[in-house]
Protein backbone atom coordinates (compact mmCIF):
# COMPACT_ATOMS: atom_id res chain seq x y z
CA UNK A 1 0.00 0.00 0.00
CA UNK A 2 0.95 3.63 -0.36
CA UNK A 3 2.46 5.80 2.36
CA UNK A 4 1.88 9.52 2.66
CA UNK A 5 4.77 11.83 1.84
CA UNK A 6 4.06 13.60 5.15
CA UNK A 7 5.00 10.38 6.96
CA UNK A 8 8.22 9.92 8.93
CA UNK A 9 9.19 7.14 6.52
CA UNK A 10 9.47 9.65 3.67
CA UNK A 11 12.13 11.73 5.44
CA UNK A 12 15.00 9.55 4.22
CA UNK A 13 13.99 10.24 0.61
CA UNK A 14 13.23 13.95 0.75
CA UNK A 15 10.70 16.44 2.04
CA UNK A 16 7.59 18.38 1.14
CA UNK A 17 8.17 22.02 0.20
CA UNK A 18 5.19 23.94 1.47
CA UNK A 19 3.77 26.68 -0.73
CA UNK A 20 1.27 27.57 -3.43
CA UNK A 21 2.09 25.91 -6.73
CA UNK A 22 -1.24 26.50 -8.41
CA UNK A 23 0.40 28.35 -11.33
CA UNK A 24 2.47 25.28 -12.19
CA UNK A 25 -0.54 22.99 -11.81
CA UNK A 26 -2.68 25.25 -14.00
CA UNK A 27 0.01 25.44 -16.68
CA UNK A 28 0.42 21.67 -16.88
CA UNK A 29 -3.30 20.97 -16.90
CA UNK A 30 -3.94 23.50 -19.67
CA UNK A 31 -0.79 23.51 -21.80
CA UNK A 32 1.06 20.19 -21.45
CA UNK A 33 -0.21 17.38 -23.69
CA UNK A 34 -1.03 13.84 -22.69
CA UNK A 35 0.41 11.06 -24.86
CA UNK A 36 -1.93 8.57 -26.49
CA UNK A 37 -0.30 5.87 -24.38
CA UNK A 38 2.72 5.32 -22.14
CA UNK A 39 4.57 8.49 -21.08
CA UNK A 40 5.68 11.82 -22.50
CA UNK A 41 8.78 13.41 -20.93
CA UNK A 42 9.77 16.97 -21.81
CA UNK A 43 13.14 17.86 -20.29
CA UNK A 44 12.87 21.63 -20.53
CA UNK A 45 9.82 23.72 -21.48
CA UNK A 46 10.83 27.38 -21.58
CA UNK A 47 7.17 28.39 -21.41
CA UNK A 48 7.29 27.39 -17.72
CA UNK A 49 10.44 29.35 -16.90
CA UNK A 50 8.71 32.63 -15.97
CA UNK A 51 6.11 31.12 -13.65
CA UNK A 52 6.30 32.67 -10.20
CA UNK A 53 6.58 29.35 -8.38
CA UNK A 54 9.35 28.16 -10.68
CA UNK A 55 11.46 31.19 -9.79
CA UNK A 56 10.79 30.72 -6.07
CA UNK A 57 12.02 27.12 -6.36
CA UNK A 58 15.01 28.20 -8.45
CA UNK A 59 16.20 30.49 -5.67
CA UNK A 60 15.14 28.51 -2.61
CA UNK A 61 16.24 25.05 -3.74
CA UNK A 62 18.83 25.57 -6.49
CA UNK A 63 20.47 28.79 -5.29
CA UNK A 64 19.75 30.59 -8.58
CA UNK A 65 21.85 28.15 -10.62
CA UNK A 66 20.59 27.23 -14.08
CA UNK A 67 17.67 24.80 -14.02
CA UNK A 68 15.49 22.96 -16.50
CA UNK A 69 11.73 23.06 -16.02
CA UNK A 70 10.08 20.08 -17.59
CA UNK A 71 7.33 17.57 -17.00
CA UNK A 72 6.32 13.94 -17.29
CA UNK A 73 2.75 13.08 -18.28
CA UNK A 74 1.29 9.68 -18.95
CA UNK A 75 -0.25 6.43 -17.92
CA UNK A 76 2.62 4.51 -16.34
CA UNK A 77 1.73 2.14 -13.53
CA UNK A 78 4.89 0.01 -13.23
CA UNK A 79 8.33 0.39 -11.68
CA UNK A 80 10.30 -0.51 -14.84
CA UNK A 81 13.45 1.39 -13.81
CA UNK A 82 15.10 3.36 -11.05
CA UNK A 83 17.37 6.32 -11.67
CA UNK A 84 19.27 8.76 -9.53
CA UNK A 85 20.91 12.13 -9.98
CA UNK A 86 23.86 13.66 -8.14
CA UNK A 87 21.55 16.56 -7.33
CA UNK A 88 18.17 17.46 -5.94
CA UNK A 89 15.03 16.88 -8.02
CA UNK A 90 11.80 18.80 -7.45
CA UNK A 91 8.46 17.26 -8.46
CA UNK A 92 5.15 19.15 -8.41
CA UNK A 93 2.07 16.97 -8.83
CA UNK A 94 -0.53 18.46 -11.17
CA UNK A 95 -2.68 15.41 -10.45
CA UNK A 96 -2.64 12.84 -7.68
CA UNK A 97 0.12 10.28 -8.33
CA UNK A 98 2.42 7.73 -6.72
CA UNK A 99 6.22 7.85 -6.55
CA UNK A 100 8.22 4.61 -6.21
CA UNK A 101 11.44 5.28 -4.29
CA UNK A 102 14.56 3.58 -2.95
CA UNK A 103 17.86 4.70 -1.40
CA UNK A 104 21.48 3.88 -2.07
CA UNK A 105 21.38 1.56 0.95
CA UNK A 106 18.94 -0.62 -0.99
CA UNK A 107 21.60 -1.39 -3.60
CA UNK A 108 23.31 -4.70 -2.82
CA UNK A 109 26.17 -5.85 -5.07
CA UNK A 110 24.94 -3.60 -7.84
CA UNK A 111 21.34 -4.83 -7.65
CA UNK A 112 18.08 -3.56 -6.14
CA UNK A 113 15.31 -5.94 -5.07
CA UNK A 114 11.95 -4.46 -6.04
CA UNK A 115 10.52 -5.47 -2.67
CA UNK A 116 12.71 -2.78 -1.09
CA UNK A 117 11.08 -0.04 -3.19
CA UNK A 118 8.48 2.02 -1.30
CA UNK A 119 5.36 3.68 -2.74
CA UNK A 120 4.37 7.22 -1.66
CA UNK A 121 1.12 8.97 -2.53
CA UNK A 122 1.46 12.60 -3.68
CA UNK A 123 -1.62 14.79 -3.85
CA UNK A 124 -2.39 17.32 -6.55
CA UNK A 125 -0.57 20.58 -5.81
CA UNK A 126 2.08 19.10 -3.53
CA UNK A 127 5.75 19.87 -4.14
CA UNK A 128 8.24 17.12 -3.32
CA UNK A 129 11.99 17.66 -3.02
CA UNK A 130 13.92 14.42 -3.58
CA UNK A 131 17.38 14.27 -2.01
CA UNK A 132 20.44 13.72 -4.22
CA UNK A 133 21.10 10.05 -5.06
CA UNK A 134 17.56 8.95 -4.14
CA UNK A 135 16.36 6.33 -6.62
CA UNK A 136 13.13 7.11 -8.46
CA UNK A 137 11.66 7.01 -11.94
CA UNK A 138 8.38 7.82 -13.65
CA UNK A 139 5.39 8.70 -11.46
CA UNK A 140 2.55 6.18 -11.49
CA UNK A 141 -1.08 6.90 -12.21
CA UNK A 142 -3.81 6.48 -9.62
CA UNK A 143 -6.72 6.75 -12.05
CA UNK A 144 -7.49 5.91 -15.67
CA UNK A 145 -6.97 9.59 -16.51
CA UNK A 146 -3.21 9.22 -16.00
CA UNK A 147 -0.90 11.70 -14.28
CA UNK A 148 0.84 15.02 -14.88
CA UNK A 149 3.94 16.08 -12.95
CA UNK A 150 6.39 18.99 -13.22
CA UNK A 151 10.04 17.99 -12.90
CA UNK A 152 12.75 20.54 -12.08
CA UNK A 153 16.44 19.64 -12.25
CA UNK A 154 19.84 21.27 -12.80
CA UNK A 155 20.25 22.33 -16.41
CA UNK A 156 21.62 19.54 -18.60
CA UNK A 157 20.26 16.61 -16.61
CA UNK A 158 18.91 13.86 -18.90
CA UNK A 159 20.66 15.18 -22.01
CA UNK A 160 22.19 12.55 -24.25
CA UNK A 161 25.80 11.67 -23.46
CA UNK A 162 28.48 12.84 -25.89
CA UNK A 163 30.82 9.94 -25.07
CA UNK A 164 30.58 6.30 -24.03
CA UNK A 165 30.86 6.23 -20.22
CA UNK A 166 33.00 3.79 -18.24
CA UNK A 167 30.04 3.15 -15.91
CA UNK A 168 27.30 1.14 -17.68
CA UNK A 169 24.71 2.64 -15.33
CA UNK A 170 25.39 6.20 -16.55
CA UNK A 171 22.56 6.43 -19.09
CA UNK A 172 22.34 10.19 -19.73
CA UNK A 173 23.93 13.31 -18.25
CA UNK A 174 23.54 13.26 -14.44
CA UNK A 175 21.35 10.13 -14.74
CA UNK A 176 22.38 6.72 -13.48
CA UNK A 177 19.85 4.03 -14.40
CA UNK A 178 18.91 0.59 -13.07
CA UNK A 179 16.44 -1.24 -15.32
CA UNK A 180 14.12 -4.17 -14.75
CA UNK A 181 14.49 -6.87 -17.41
CA UNK A 182 10.89 -6.27 -18.54
CA UNK A 183 11.43 -2.57 -19.23
CA UNK A 184 11.85 -0.87 -22.59
CA UNK A 185 15.14 0.58 -21.35
CA UNK A 186 16.54 -2.93 -20.78
CA UNK A 187 15.76 -3.81 -24.39
CA UNK A 188 17.71 -0.71 -25.44
CA UNK A 189 20.79 -1.81 -23.54
CA UNK A 190 20.34 -0.25 -20.11
CA UNK A 191 22.02 -1.87 -17.11
CA UNK A 192 19.67 -4.52 -15.69
CA UNK A 193 19.88 -3.89 -11.97
CA UNK A 194 16.37 -4.50 -10.56
CA UNK A 195 15.48 -7.99 -9.39
CA UNK A 196 12.12 -9.39 -8.31
CA UNK A 197 8.75 -8.43 -9.71
CA UNK A 198 8.23 -5.37 -11.88
CA UNK A 199 6.11 -3.68 -9.22
CA UNK A 200 2.73 -2.40 -10.42
CA UNK A 201 0.71 0.34 -8.72
CA UNK A 202 -2.93 -0.71 -8.55
CA UNK A 203 -5.92 1.42 -7.63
Amino acid sequence: MYQEIESKEFQKYGYVLEGDYSDIVAFLLKHSPMPKENNLYVRDDQNMADLTSINVIKEKIFGLTDIETGYCNGYNSKLNCLEYHASIEVDIAATDLVLLLATQDDIKDGLIDSKDVKAFYVKKGQCVVLNPFVLHFSPCKVSDDGFKCAIILPQGTNRDLNKVPSDPKLWKENKWLYAHKESKQASLGAYIGITGENTEVKY
